[in-house]
């Protein structure tokens, strides 16, 4: 083999040598990248486990245990039994508060015993009639009968506004007229037109008719009961003021 020739088989195994390199490099490049987004996304993900991007919010922390929803209901319960026991305390639940405690408790009654009841027809109580009493009578009251002069005195129980006289000018007018009365009763109406401050007692001579026993005030009363019928009394002193009193029942 000539020279010429040698080096024309070297420079095609040059050639052939190139090319394989250039095969190699361009296999490498296709290699690398494929590679590439695989490696971004790995970086891209080891990023966000480390520290969140401008913008992106922070992965959310684990969910924390949730609260028990029903947690106030043994609270609710022994509230509402409270309230009963104190309501049902103080009598809420009956007409008169506090009456549970004395009112006695009603046996309760057997079904079977409820049914012989019922079967059996209740024959209802008599009663015996007693015979009605008679009212009792009452005792008639005592009547009596009287004539009387009243002198009254500035003060006295119902004295007009032209009595002026004192009261012991009244009990000294009084005495003077019980003194003619005793002298001659017969004259006793002759002394009440004298006498008498009463309203209308001259009209009728002092006479105050027939009238039961307590129909005049204690004094009066008191007064007429010690004389007889047909006397005259001392005087007698009333709130009205100073009588003298003829009995003549």
């Amino acid at each position: 083999m000539s020279k010429k020739d040698e080096h024309k088989s070297k420079a095609a195994e040059e050639e052939e040598l190139d090319d394989r390199d250039e095969d190699e490099d361009e296999d490498e490049d296709e290699d690398e990248e494929e590679a590439a987004p695989a490696k971004a996304a790995d970086r891209g993900r080891h990023a966000r486990g480390h520290a969140p991007s401008h913008g992106q919010k922070a992965p959310a922390a684990p969910p924390a245990e949730e609260a028990d929803a029903t947690w106030w209901l043994p609270h609710a319960v022994l509230g509402v039994l409270l309230l009963v026991g104190l309501a049902g305390f103080f009598g809420f639940f009956n007409k008169t508060p506090l009456v549970r405690f004395a009112a006695p408790v009603a046996p309760t009654e057997d079904h079977h015993d409820h049914k012989s009841h019922a079967a059996t027809p209740a024959t209802p109580a008599t009663t015996p009639q007693l015979p009605a009493r008679p009212p009792t009578p009452q005792p008639p009251r005592e009547v009596f009968g009287a004539k009387h002069l009243l002198v009254m005195y500035n003060g006295s129980r119902r004295a007009p506004p032209t009595i002026q006289r004192t009261k012991e000018e009244a009990k000294a007018r009084a005495t003077e007229a019980m003194k003619k009365a005793k002298a001659d009763p017969s004259k006793f109406a002759e002394f009440v037109k004298e006498y008498s401050d009463e309203p209308g007692a001259e009209a009728r001579g002092g006479d105050l008719g027939k009238f039961p026993k307590g129909a005049m005030v204690p004094e009066f009363q008191e007064g007429l009961e010690k004389i007889k019928v047909g006397e005259v009394s001392e005087i007698v002193e009333t709130p009205f003021g100073f009588h003298v009193i003829l009995r003549t029942q």
